[in-house]
């Protein structure tokens, strides 16, 4: 539905409406604990130009009563990857963060492997911050996801990057994740 001018002249910047704020959590004793100290991982703030949403898919089960076919929900599967594009600063700082944690479940140097351990993470991310924007726009809450068992499985940079140009530089980050929360289900 097309809106009246006069409520759209207040358009935020555009940037601002894709802002996630990530954090990471990594288990006690987690050797990721050592290559990223807490200060560096807690309430990363990464400007994101787009993504997705991460899948929930409910199974069928097919039972036959009386000779008769019936179809009835089965188990819900919340496991997937999420891919993310995010606005980096050309300091590689976020890019050489991603490529350590990659480097710590296959190190691609040295060629060791870890187990889900070693390597796994909670991130949890604010989609929808109100918090942003002012003044507060009503009638938009906080939007929340918690991915668990969550790790980088790719990292890619822009396809090129122009020294004259202004554009900024990008990373796509595919994420793993065993499963997740969303919305009011976390506590």
């Amino acid at each position: 539905m097309l809106k009246p001018l006069n409520k759209v002249v207040d358009l935020k910047d555009p940037l601002k409406q894709f802002v996630s704020t990530w954090s990471f959590s990594f288990p006690a004793g987690s050797y990721l604990n050592t290559i990223f100290p807490t200060s560096e991982v807690e309430d990363l703030e990464l400007r994101c130009q787009s993504y997705g949403l991460p899948t929930m898919t409910g199974d069928q089960t097919e039972v036959t009563w009386g000779g008769y076919k019936r179809i009835y929900a089965g188990k819900q599967t919340r496991q997937g990857s999420w891919s993310v594009n995010f606005v980096e600063v050309w300091d590689a700082h976020i890019t050489d963060m991603f490529k350590d944690w990659l480097n710590v479940y296959n190190n691609y140097k040295n060629g060791t492997i870890s187990i889900l351990d070693a390597y796994r993470a909670v991130a949890n991310v604010s989609l929808v911050d109100p918090d942003v924007y002012d003044p507060k726009p009503d009638g938009i809450k906080r939007y929340d996801i918690r991915l668990y068992d969550v790790f980088p499985t790719e990292v890619k940079l822009s396809d090129s990057i122009e020294a004259s140009s202004s554009n900024p530089v990008t990373i796509g980050v595919t994420f793993n994740y065993n499963y997740f929360l969303v919305g009011d289900e976390i506590d």
